[in-house]
């Protein structure tokens, strides 16, 4: 009998439930960007266990990466929190003049 919670197959499965329920709940911007932040960590995870000890460097660039995308989602979110008084995706209205 198969095991499906090996430590190989773990992260894939959390990218594609991130990503499902990603295209399926898109209500608050707070919980977009919790869903990519827990891709951004799977991906780190993924290359961890098939990288080789010797290109540690490429979880470095992955990790600066994903603090740069919080970092910009987090002013993103406060920026639209003072403009609009929610993070409702729903009450951008790009269509503004």
């Amino acid at each position: 009998m198969m095991n499906y919670l090996q430590p190989q197959t773990v992260p894939p499965m959390m990218i594609i439930l991130s990503l499902l329920y990603l295209t399926a709940y898109r209500g608050h911007l707070l919980m977009i960007l919790l869903f990519f932040e827990t891709i951004v960590l799977m991906l780190i995870i993924l290359t961890g266990l098939w990288l080789k000890k010797g290109l540690l460097f490429s979880i470095l660039i992955l990790l600066t990466f994903g603090a740069c995308e919080a970092s910009i989602g987090l002013s993103l979110l406060v920026l639209m929190s003072r403009t609009t008084g929610s993070d409702f995706i729903s009450s951008l209205n790009l269509n503004k003049t």
